[in-house]
């Protein structure tokens, strides 16, 4: 019985410094490799746990641009003939047709103009049967020569001048039967040469418009593009149909476009090529006129090993991650770990020397202690 008690000690000795030797060798290494946060500390300080992963890093292309219209999806409008404005009837932003008036011009150039056309048709039917008459005495051998030559080309020319005034009145809108009988117009009509919205109206009313001032623009939103300068040291990196991200001032949410044009020459002033790219996707997206925007061009794409960016703690030169190297009920123990990094994107940072890592803090390593 003496024996049993004896060696029950012992054995109890033996566990007992068994035990003491682990917790010693935890609290060591936990002391001099591992950083200890408690379960309270972690949920405190909102750190969540997270894994290293592979993410698709895009090579970019920063730069600006406006959005635009196309070519021929936009017009500058002026007078045909100068004159006063006499009506306007659209408004800055107004969304118009193509044929609809938008203006209306009086003036003395305009009565002039039906003047001359009223008189030229009157000549021409006057010139135009003497010259019939002529025809008609030289073929019997009563007239001369000259005088039907004279005759036909005094009948060429009214003819000439006719159809030219005749042109003018129905680039005007005007009816020209009803300006040959006398019956002339106040004013004509000008109008919306496509459909869109107005951008700008240049006049008032009782102003003078000449022909080489612009009245009014108009643009159609259906048939926008991005135009964009680029930098020259980036040429080399755009080509053909490369898929770009732009968003507008003020806005975060992108857009896509394709680009389809690049200039083959370079603004001496800016060092930049003008590019255009179509909108994707035009009729969902909201877009305005010579609108401001950020571009982003895709031009190359890499799969890499990447952590959260909170995940990434600096600390003078160099920059670690934490992972879970051991755990008990009260506290989780972080190995600190010395990384290389390379880019970050959308909120991810590269890690360049380190590959599967688990159970890092991907969130909250800010609140890690470095000593």
């Amino acid at each position: 019985m003496k024996l049993n008690s004896i060696f029950f000690i012992i054995v109890t000795g033996i566990f007992a410094v068994s035990c003491h030797g682990k917790t010693g060798e935890i609290n060591s290494v936990s002391t001099e490799d591992l950083i200890s946060i408690t379960h309270k500390q972690f949920e405190t300080g909102n750190m969540v746990f997270g894994d290293m992963q592979k993410k698709v890093f895009e090579q970019l292309v920063h730069c600006h641009g406006n959005i635009v219209s196309k070519p021929g999806s936009s017009a500058k409008i002026s007078a045909f003939i100068s004159g006063r404005i006499r009506n306007i009837y659209c408004t800055q932003g107004q969304k118009v047709s193509a044929g609809q008036i938008i203006f209306e011009i009086s003036g003395n150039e305009l009565i002039e103009l039906q003047k001359d056309f009223a008189e030229t048709a009157s000549m021409l039917v006057r010139v135009q049967s003497e010259y019939e008459r002529l025809k008609s005495l030289y073929s019997e051998n009563v007239g001369t020569e000259k005088e039907l030559i004279f005759a036909e080309s005094e009948y060429r020319a009214t003819m000439a001048k006719h159809s030219a005034l005749k042109l003018k009145m129905q680039l005007l809108g005007l009816d020209s039967g009803k300006v040959e009988k006398g019956n002339f117009y106040e004013s004509y009509p000008i109008k919306s040469p496509i459909n869109g919205y107005i951008s700008q109206i240049n006049v008032s009313l009782g102003q003078y418009a000449d022909q080489q001032s612009t009245i009014a623009e108009v643009f159609d939103l259906t048939k926008l593009q991005i135009r964009i300068a680029v930098f020259e040291k980036d040429i080399w990196k755009l080509k053909d149909k490369q898929k770009l991200l732009f968003r507008l001032l003020g806005n975060n949410t992108e857009y896509s476009a394709t680009l389809n044009s690049i200039s083959k020459n370079i603004d001496n002033e800016t060092k930049t090529i003008l590019c255009s790219a179509e909108i994707d996707s035009l009729g969902k997206v909201n877009l305005i006129n010579n609108a401001f925007v950020e571009v982003r061009i895709i031009f190359a794409a890499d799969t890499v090993n990447a952590v959260p960016e909170e995940a990434v703690l600096k600390s003078g030169e160099n920059y670690y991650l934490f992972y879970l190297a051991n755990e008990d009920n009260a506290k989780y123990y972080f190995k600190k770990l010395k990384v290389e990094t390379g880019q970050s994107q959308n909120g991810w940072t590269e890690i360049v020397n380190q590959t599967g890592i688990k159970r890092l803090i991907a969130k909250g390593a800010y609140n890690v202690q470095i000593e």
